[in-house]
């Protein structure tokens, strides 16, 4: 069977005028036994709405289309038929993917005609080229709804603020509203976009600016789409490769002599400060301050990174490999198919996954001291923890010396239900305090 004699032909209708419809879509359109029509409020249609035996497949929307291409299937199994859509039938149209899914099913013959799509006419009225401006084109109610609530949606908004945007299919002030949310993650408030309504429509195009913090009061209408301009690379504070990059720059040869001498070493120190004094704003409640630490901190473990590239070692993308697939793996019951009841649950099946990985030797960590903690840990926070697990004994055969006397003092301190380290930083915090005021 030819081309020409398929069992379902496709076609697009560019921005609906006749005029602007290519020959062979006008031909296959005159030439149709039966054609199925996605209107859908599409301008510059009259030519098909009022023809005769005519299907307007807009209502037919149960079960996304399903019944529509149901129809298409169940008429092109018995003559040829056309269905067409507005723009370009491989530009955003559900019911064309599902028609041709169902159509190879049933073992019927597709036939596909190109029109203007929104990405051609969008590009005349802006002034681009999509392919040398690197533009990333994006199914705004798409990605909304795949990624839903935007407090758990971090992480999963797959663009960069680095390349120009495209969202089409923004048909409502819903999609608008979850899109402003999204943007909002990786670009500032301020940051322009610009609405585009109707491309290519004679007498209907509109342009306007607003801003990504002013799309959350957008009611867009109908046949619109948002360009949303790049960011310049030093500009993209709130996208994690930009600090990756400044960080590769202070070290590069040309970079900062301070940054470029530093090494693991001499950034060790820093690494724990910056976490102590994460936990102090932990600890105080200042939300504000504890972003600011953990930015701090997130400074140095790139810094840490960078340098580790630098000898060969590794690379941040590996830190980022390791930490994950390692979270995932540890929880089976989240990212597979395993089911657990409640958080005790949990914390076995972690201990379980643990042992599994130490056992096939998935991980690598420097040999940590015979209690299991970490020899750099600050002694009395060590001895707290190990005391309560291995208390010293009664007999006096504990250590002796200095050490011992303070271990017994420790063991006494845990033995009262205190915590060491709070005792003496309750302590050290009085005389400080004392001290300060006496030198006032």
């Amino acid at each position: 069977m030819s081309e020409r004699t398929a069992d379902i032909t496709i076609v697009g209708l560019g921005p609906g005028d006749p005029a602007r419809r290519t020959v062979e879509v006008q031909e296959a359109l005159d030439s149709a036994q039966q054609i199925f029509l996605r209107a859908d409020g599409h301008p510059n249609i009259d030519d098909l709405t009022t023809r005769p035996g005519v299907v307007i497949c807009d209502g037919m929307r149960r079960g996304k289309w399903s019944e529509a291409v149901d129809a298409i299937c169940a008429a092109g199994s018995e003559h040829p038929v056309v269905l067409a859509v507005p723009g370009h039938p491989r530009y955003g149209e559900r019911i064309v993917v599902k028609t041709i899914a169902e159509a190879r099913q049933q073992g019927l013959t597709i036939r596909v005609l190109g029109g203007l799509s929104a990405i051609d006419l969008v590009s005349i009225a802006l002034d681009m080229d999509p392919l040398i401006d690197d533009l990333q084109i994006v199914d705004a109610r798409q990605i909304v709804d795949a990624i839903g609530d935007d407090t758990f949606g971090g992480g999963l908004f797959p663009f960069t603020p680095l390349r120009s945007m495209l969202f089409s299919r923004v048909h409502d002030a819903t999609v608008t509203r979850g899109l402003a949310r999204l943007l909002a993650r990786v670009f500032p408030g301020r940051h322009q976009v610009t609405v585009l309504q109707a491309a290519g429509i004679d007498g209907q195009e509109r342009i306007s600016i607003t801003t990504v913090a002013e799309l959350l009061d957008l009611d867009p209408g109908q046949l619109v789409s948002f360009w949303v301009p790049p960011l310049d690379t030093l500009d993209a504070h709130r996208d994690p490769r930009t600090l990756q990059h400044i960080i590769a720059r202070l070290r590069a040869p040309a970079g900062c002599p301070w940054d470029r001498k530093q090494t693991t070493g001499s950034l060790r120190n820093g690494l724990i400060d910056e976490v102590y004094e994460a936990v102090d704003a932990i600890d105080a409640g200042d939300m504000d301050n504890l972003a600011e630490e953990l930015g701090d901190l997130v400074l140095l473990i790139v810094m840490h990174a960078q340098i580790a590239e630098e000898a060969g070692h590794f690379t941040l993308e590996d830190v980022y490999e390791g930490i994950t697939t390692k979270i995932i793996r540890r929880h089976p019951h989240v990212f597979g198919d395993h089911e657990n009841s409640d958080d005790m649950d949990v914390v076995g099946l972690w201990k379980r996954v643990k042992s599994e990985e130490k056992a096939s030797g998935k991980v690598s960590s420097t040999e940590k001291a015979a209690d299991g903690q970490p020899r750099s840990m600050p002694a009395i926070t060590r001895a707290g923890r190990v005391l309560q697990k291995h208390p010293l004994p009664q007999d006096g055969t504990g250590p002796k010396g200095p050490g011992g006397e303070m271990l017994a003092l420790i063991a006494g301190i845990i033995a009262a239900g205190d915590d060491p380290d709070a005792v003496l930083r309750d302590a050290l915090n009085h005389h400080v305090e004392a001290s300060t005021s006496a030198s006032k």
